[in-house]
């Protein structure tokens, strides 16, 4: 017997409207769009499959079935959906192109339900928002160490229905994780996370069996829409997610991908220790000691010696490899030596696996700096569904460092919605958009601090915005006060440096360096570090203290600490992810000893290695390049560059705040007034 025909769904994107039963395009200001029926058809198609690259062919079959037009024809009916969506020439708000392929609906979209109903369906009274939470599971197990299984099988279907879904929104992981620690009513989640639907569930293990009992729950209404009980013996278990996303997605009307999805291991000892590693790697961070850095990648390598074919496995010990090696844990060749061997693996495995196409570009954007091809790995990774929220945010960075800003901010938004009480994330986020939209960082720092008040680096991060994009030190100040209660002094020292010179506080940095005992330190990048120094490896504690002999004016100390700094440098290798930091060093070993041709040549071909055309992180490099430019004499090419980063929004604040470093400009009329405009803005968007 046929069930009650189901009416077409209306799309929602940007404000608009897209009615597929009455083929009808409402603009945000409920204005009708006219649009040619071939036109509608693209549209409809493209938001269909949303988020993925459409090929021309696929297009051109869907808009004129059975008829063999030109490839013209297509390029026609996309300039007109443009125009009626309100795209302008380069933007990419709605429709992406992929040069040489196709195209991409990049809007978020959302799945309404249709104002009346159709003949012999349901009536429906309110719009069925399709944005799912999947709480963790209960373990009812007898063994309690049975609970990562449990965890396991909510990773699975979390993914699989974000992958496999494309019509849902699905909240990630790590943010129904914090539902665990703080249990809430169901009206309260839907409420704090904006969703439509709730799905509880409880897994029982015993022996060879697995009972997995789901109920899908309307949010708003506080009721229960469906159950199912699945019982199965533990190696089917592994497979179960696709049945259960495949249900979910046919009870909420959602289209769904694909019917057999292979569990990714047979072995549910190996799924448990890849869970594991995986959600520890998740809570480390720039600031964390490096013994915490060690057990996700001992987990995961037992995992490995488990299953030796368990393809994303190695893709996530491979980017946790590359993420440790980009804080400066271990710069090993044996760290890149392994990543390499980790990547080669999970391609032959499982070669379209969105998270082994990711954790390429991972290792491409920070091991190798290969940019371009990075970005190919990413975008390839989100053709075939990639939704990991830390996935996605390593995306964002990358196109921000690319200068792609507002691609950047789209993908950091998704990752956010995806996944909004991830306090790493929300971190993360902020400190990147600190750099291009600070009011918006500042904010998602509140929320992740009202969110998680216990975590004091979520204070430091939200002190180092305001620092970063105002200048303002005091609270930062305060900040790291608190943190030097809990972290070493050379975790904080580039932070604590511009703040204690600015003040002329030499004798309590002098105090703050004299507690280090180490002659080399690692280079903190990020939170609590200096920004973009990843994978530089150490640097030498001569650094600081030369810096701060010349504050002082003590110019034989400083030489002194320069020939360390010289030595230090001629004991590195130089290779493509260190080059620009080694010659910025060798830039500084040079002004202190006093060799100022040196010097400037060291500065230029730090330049060199980082130019800002290639990489955005290359603002920090040209900023402190044109400093020691003007302290070894090259006062008007120095400041020719301050201008032009002042002029296309690249000027590295922190440095142009310290007084050690433009104290040798005091009196240039050309400083003077590049001074006035740089304060002038400060104000102007501290009074926004």
């Amino acid at each position: 017997m046929n069930g009650p025909r189901r009416a077409p769904p209306i799309y929602e994107f940007g404000g608009f409207h897209l009615d597929t039963g009455r083929r009808q395009l409402r603009s945000p200001q409920g204005e009708l769009a006219t649009l040619p029926a071939n036109v509608f058809d693209i549209l409809q198609y493209l938001v269909e499959h949303y988020g993925q690259l459409v090929e021309k062919s696929a297009l051109m079959k869907a808009a004129w079935p059975n008829v063999i037009v030109e490839e013209g024809n297509l390029s026609q009916g996309i300039f007109l959906l443009r125009r009626a969506l309100g795209e302008r020439a380069g933007e990419d708000r709605f429709i992406m192109t992929v040069p040489g392929r196709g195209f991409r609906f990049v809007a978020p979209v959302a799945l309404m339900a249709p104002a009346s109903p159709a003949p012999g369906s349901a009536p429906v009274s309110k719009p069925d928002l399709p944005r799912i939470a999947v709480l963790p599971f209960e373990n009812l197990s007898p063994d309690p160490s049975n609970a990562f299984f449990a965890d396991g099988l909510h990773d699975e279907i979390l993914a699989t229905l974000a992958q496999r879904a494309p019509g849902l929104q699905v909240i990630s992981r790590t943010t129904m994780m914090r539902y665990r620690a703080h249990p809430a009513p169901v009206p309260q989640i839907a409420a704090e996370l904006g969703v439509s639907h709730v799905i509880e569930g409880t897994v029982r293990r015993e022996a060879d069996q697995v009972r997995v009992t789901l109920q899908l729950i309307d949010a708003c209404q506080d009721r229960q829409l469906w159950s199912h009980s699945y019982v199965r013996t533990l190696s089917s278990a592994l497979t179960l997610q696709c049945e259960v996303a495949g249900e979910v997605a046919s009870r909420l009307a959602a289209r769904f991908l694909g019917d057999n999805v292979a569990a990714p291991t047979h072995n549910p000892e190996a799924y448990d220790l890849y869970l594991r590693s995986r959600l520890l790697s998740q809570m480390v961070t720039t600031l964390s000691p490096p013994e915490h850095w060690a057990e996700p990648d001992v987990l995961v390598s037992r995992a490995i010696e488990l299953d030796p074919d368990f393809a994303i496995a190695y893709a996530h010990r491979a980017q946790f490899c590359v993420i440790r090696f980009a804080f400066n844990y271990d710069n090993s060749e044996a760290a890149i030596n392994r990543t390499r061997a980790d990547l080669a693996s999970a391609k032959r495995l499982a070669p379209r696996d969105p998270l082994v196409l990711a954790a390429e570009g991972v290792h491409l954007t920070w091991i190798e700096r290969d940019l371009p091809r990075a970005l190919e790995k990413f975008q390839a990774a989100a053709d075939v569904g990639l939704m990991d929220s830390m996935m996605l945010i390593r995306h964002s960075v990358l196109l921000e460092r690319l200068g792609r800003y507002d691609e950047a901010h789209a993908i950091l938004e998704r990752a956010l919605a995806l996944d909004p009480a991830n306090p790493f994330l929300l971190a993360s986020a902020s400190l990147q958009l600190g750099w291009f939209r600070a009011d918006e960082a500042i904010r998602l720092a509140e929320r992740a601090i009202a969110l998680y008040p216990e975590r004091p680096f979520l204070r430091l991060v939200r002190a180092q915005v305001i620092f970063h994009s105002s200048g303002r030190m005091d609270e930062l100040q305060r900040e790291l006060a608190s943190a030097g209660r809990y972290l070493p002094p050379a975790f904080l020292l580039d932070l604590y440096f511009p703040v204690l010179v600015s003040q002329r506080a030499y004798g309590e940095l002098q105090a703050l360096i004299d507690a280090i005992p180490e002659s080399e330190i690692r280079a903190v990048p990020g939170t609590g570090g200096g920004g973009t120094m990843f994978g530089v490896g150490v640097r030498p504690l001569a650094q600081f203290r030369g810096w701060l002999a010349l504050a002082r004016g003590n110019f034989p100390e400083a030489a002194r600490y320069g020939a360390e700094v010289l030595e230090f440098v001629a004991r590195q290798k130089m290779s493509v992810h260190n080059d620009w930091f080694l010659h910025l060093l060798n830039a500084d070993g040079y002004l202190m000893s006093d060799q100022r041709e040196q010097s400037i040549a060291a500065a230029r071909a730090a330049m060199e290695c980082m130019p800002i055309s290639r990489d955005r992180f290359g603002s920090y490099v040209a900023t402190r390049a044109a400093f020691n430019l003007a302290w070894c004499g090259a006062t008007d090419e120095g400041l020719t560059i301050l201008e032009t980063l002042q002029g296309c929004g690249e000027l590295y604040v922190p440095i142009f705040l310290d007084p050690a470093f433009f104290s040798v400009l005091v009196g240039d009329a050309r400083f003077q007034s590049l001074k006035e405009r740089f304060e002038n803005e400060l104000r102007s968007d501290s009074a926004r």
